[in-house]
C-alpha cells in the first residue's frame, strides 16, 4: 500500500494494470463491533482506491471528497488505479452499515456489484465479500 500506483502498475504484465484485484485484508479484530467494522471499511476503501483510483472519489459524499482531495493533492500524477478496464475487484469486509456505502460507490463503476457470503464461512463470522465485475472505462 506504500508503493505509488504507477510502480504497482509497472509490476503487471505489459505494465497496463491487472485484470483482477483481490483484497483479503482484515483488521486485527478487537471484539468491539463498531471499531472492527470501521477498520474493515478503511481497509476496503484502500483496496478500492488502489484498484480504481480517483474514480472512487467521485462517488464519495461531498465532505469526504473535499478532505480526500486536500490530502491527495500531492499525488495528482498517480490518480488512476491499477485495475484494467473490464477488470474485477473482490473486497473482504466485515458486515456493517458501511457496506451500503461500498455498494453505492461501486455500482456505477462496475457492470455488476454484488455481495457474497460463502457457504464455507463459519456462522459466527461477520466476513462478507463485495464482488465487482467489469470495471467501466
Amino acid at each position: 500500500m506504500k508503493l505509488p500506483k504507477n510502480q504497482v502498475r509497472a509490476l503487471s504484465p505489459r505494465h497496463k494494470g491487472f485484470s483482477v484485484v483481490l483484497s483479503d485484508m482484515c483488521p486485527l479484530v478487537s471484539g468491539i463491533t463498531t471499531r472492527d467494522a470501521a477498520l474493515s471499511a478503511e481497509l476496503g476503501m484502500q483496496a478500492l482506491d488502489l484498484a480504481v483510483g480517483r474514480a472512487a472519489a467521485t462517488h464519495l459524499d461531498e465532505d469526504i471528497r473535499t478532505d480526500r482531495q486536500l490530502n491527495d493533492s500531492v499525488c495528482a500524477a498517480d490518480d488512476n488505479g491499477i485495475l484494467q478496464p473490464g477488470g474485477h475487484l473482490v473486497i473482504k469486509l466485515l458486515e456493517s452499515e458501511d457496506n451500503k456505502e461500498f455498494s453505492r460507490i461501486c455500482k456505477p463503476l462496475f457492470r455488476k456489484a454484488s455481495w457474497l457470503r460463502p457457504k464455507a464461512t463459519r456462522s459466527s463470522s461477520r466476513e462478507i465479500y463485495l464482488i465487482c465485475q467489469g470495471l467501466r472505462s
